[in-house]
């Protein structure tokens, strides 16, 4: 046995040595890369739905102020004492204005694949196109019903959007525990591998045979 170590221990404990780092190093790239990498993707992929969100939130809000302004200037038009010339102006300008936000959320619908964008724009323009030009009741409330249909759609979107933003989020919270615990275990390793190496080095130095005595030196 003495033998043995005297011959093989320092050889063991090079072998030790290099056996763990190359641990350690498989262990950096192909564990702890890949999890970090899956944590940037869904890190993005959650800002991506969160900007998403937040687009078709604002055409929404966008669109219900215009939606209000334009029921308050049909009432105030049907007045009698209002000035029908100029209620005309006000309510084509607002036809305009509530154009730009449905125009916008169907734009988001169709970068989501849920509609197509030239067929729906084209069909609400041509309705607009119409109220503004012959301005009446059941025309108003034809493109009223147009907007409400995308609107509505948009908004079932957010929603489905943010149910999707829950999840991505509990993805990470998992991916992240693994981190944790990979971190702990490529800690762990390290810790052994250095230990066991420690305890290589130590045998070897035990087992090491009597040194040779040195020859007298003649006077």
């Amino acid at each position: 046995m003495s033998q043995f170590w005297s011959s093989h221990g320092k050889a063991t404990s090079l072998i030790g040595g290099f056996f763990f780092t190359l641990v350690g190093i498989a262990w950096s790239f192909l564990v702890a890369s890949n999890l970090d990498g899956k944590s940037r993707g869904l890190a993005e992929h959650r800002a991506d739905l969160m900007r998403q969100i937040d687009h078709l939130k604002v055409n929404a809000s966008e669109y219900f102020l215009a939606n209000q302004q334009g029921d308050m200037i049909f009432i105030v038009s049907q007045q009698d004492d209002a000035r029908k010339d100029i209620a005309a102006q006000i309510r084509a300008a607002n036809l305009l204005d509530r154009d730009t936000p449905v125009r916008n959320m169907i734009a988001e619908l169709a970068l989501a694949g849920q509609l197509d964008y030239r067929q729906t724009y084209d069909a609400y323009k041509k309705q607009n196109d119409l109220t503004r030009a012959e301005f009446t009741l059941e025309n108003f409330r034809a493109l009223k019903g147009a907007e409400k249909t995308i609107i509505q759609q948009g908004q079932e979107r957010a929603g489905k959007l943010v149910a999707e933003v829950f999840a991505t989020e509990a993805d990470l919270r998992a991916n992240d525990a693994k981190q944790k615990r990979g971190r702990l275990v490529g800690f762990t390793a390290s810790i052994l591998g250095s230990f066991l190496l420690l305890l290589t080095n130590l045998a070897a130095e035990k087992y090491k045979g009597p040194k040779d005595p040195s020859p007298e030196k003649p006077w």
